[in-house]
């Protein structure tokens, strides 16, 4: 069970604020610490990885949305934990869910040497990810500008979506390494 426990009691932060304040502390303990806070929170523990999956793509914030290319690509083993996940949520979400965990996918082609000291060869499996009509041989940039147009058509968001997917990626990338500076 996780505990939470999020300031100020005196609730001047909406519940929906301090959920998204709670995943955020979850998800600096699992080495993710990019996404800032409004307002204090210490967690112990993390949810279930299926939970938290869900919970990230449910959040009205984009920038904790996007957060499930961090987990993913920090934490690949959490793939197996798709299934259930999709399970918990209704079918606009699941297509969300779906589209990140591609974006994931590609993105760990071109990240792959930089977070290995992080996250090891782990590799994000094609089973849980959208259909592109793409060889896997295209360049990365080029996946991932379909996929950008691939959720533009789905949603009606006419929105960077690459760009949003590998700031996740850089986000990351830099957090992870000021985090081991830090420990040096």
């Amino acid at each position: 069970m996780v505990m939470a426990h999020c300031l100020p009691a005196d609730y001047s932060v909406g519940e929906e604020e301090r959920e998204e304040d709670r995943l955020v502390a979850e998800l600096e303990q699992l080495g993710i610490g990019y996404l800032s806070r409004r307002v204090s929170c210490t967690t112990r523990g993390v949810r279930a990885p299926a939970t938290l999956l869900a919970d990230l793509v449910r959040q009205p914030s984009a920038r904790v949305r996007a957060a499930v290319i961090s987990v993913l690509l920090a934490h690949p083993e959490l793939a197996q934990a798709m299934p259930a996940a999709l399970a918990q949520l209704p079918p606009d979400l699941r297509r969300l869910l779906r589209i990140l965990y591609t974006a994931a996918r590609v993105l760990q082609r071109e990240y792959a040497d930089r977070l290995r000291p992080f996250a090891g060869d782990r590799l994000l499996p094609k089973r849980h990810g959208i259909r592109l009509s793409l060889p896997d041989s295209t360049p990365w940039r080029e996946q991932l500008a379909a996929l950008g147009a691939k959720h533009r058509e789905l949603t009606g968001q006419d929105l960077n979506w690459a760009g949003t997917y590998e700031s996740a990626a850089r986000s990351l990338e830099r957090s992870l390494r000021a985090a081991r500076r830090w420990k040096r």
